[in-house]
């Protein structure tokens, strides 16, 4: 199974947005979670999410 990047996005009170924090390679959401509160625990965040590159939109250049 190949691996894929995945972006972490984080905060650190409900009430906060989440910003993306950095991002982690890995074979599977589970995993990238799991590499992700490895790798990105220096804060004390409330919520984390793992979302695959791939799942956001970018417009071809001069598409705009």
């Amino acid at each position: 199974m190949s691996e894929q990047v995945f972006w972490v996005f984080a905060r650190r009170a409900q009430t906060d947005p989440f910003e993306q924090v950095g991002a982690v390679k890995a074979a599977s959401a589970a995993l990238a979670y799991v590499y992700a509160r490895m790798n990105y625990r220096e804060r004390n965040w409330r919520d984390m999410r793992v979302v695959p590159r791939d799942a956001f939109y970018e417009p071809a250049p001069g598409s705009r």
